[in-house]
């Protein structure tokens, strides 16, 4: 047993080594820091490049916890300085630790101050569709979507589709999936556009699109893949239904 537990820390580097080889863009520089420092190499590695694609869900009170200090910071800077970009940073820090109604008020602040703060209208479309208000979720969408189209690489967009499904404008969410995917090749996008046509009996085009985001995700690095499992295993699951 003493042995095992002696072997453990190898064990571990070993499979870092691999890990790192296999999946991590940045492989180049990050496997010489496991070959010179061997086991505290593997646990720097591990908590750097592979846990925050774990998605291990850690409770909110920690969180508040580790950044009162930053919260303290945020909050005074809001109040002394008072500018639109203090209150976003604000809102930002307040949707991280999940306190969804003092950051609305922070990105609404900043809107009052500023109306076409994009960083502002983002962060409030990010909360109005936590709270499910939709209707004004969508408002905000628009109004950022008119300032920047491919705001956050489509991550706007495609918010701006979800929030058109989530109202069951299935038509509008369709025209806007349809365009959002000349531009970004999201998987969530495929799978959303699969599952509208194949709602309407569409089975062909819909399996197109299933299949392209498959080949696409089975194509992409292993971290990437596995942040989206869920979407794979939705996807396969749909396909099956439209084989029959």
């Amino acid at each position: 047993m003493s042995y095992f537990l002696w072997l453990l820390p190898t064990i571990f580097w070993i499979w870092a080594i691999i890990d790192c080889i296999s999946n991590d863009p940045e492989r180049n520089t990050w496997i010489w820091l496991l070959i010179f420092l061997h086991f505290p190499g593997a646990v720097i590695y591990f908590i750097v490049r592979r846990l925050p694609n774990l998605n291990l869900p850690v409770p909110n009170y920690f969180r508040r916890w580790t950044r009162r200090q930053e919260l303290w910071n945020a909050e005074a800077a809001a109040i002394n300085i008072g500018k639109a970009h203090q209150f976003v940073l604000l809102g930002n820090l307040l949707y991280d630790l999940d306190r969804l109604e003092r950051a609305e008020n922070a990105y609404e602040t900043a809107l009052e101050k500023e109306p076409d703060n994009d960083q502002a209208l983002w962060g409030a479309a990010q909360v109005a569709f936590k709270h499910k208000n939709f209707k004004q979720g969508k408002t905000y969408l628009e109004r950022l979507l008119k300032i920047d189209r491919e705001y956050k690489q489509g991550d706007a967009s495609l918010l701006y589709i979800k929030t058109l499904l989530e109202l069951q404008e299935t038509d509008a969410a369709q025209t806007q999936l349809e365009e959002h995917l000349k531009y970004w090749r999201k998987s969530e996008a495929y799978f959303l556009l699969a599952e509208i046509l194949a709602e309407k009996g569409k089975k062909e085009e819909a399996r197109d699109h299933l299949e392209t985001m498959l080949r696409n995700l089975q194509g992409s690095p292993s971290y990437y893949y596995r942040k989206h499992q869920h979407l794979v295993r939705k996807g396969r699951k749909l396909l099956k239904t439209l084989a029959v």
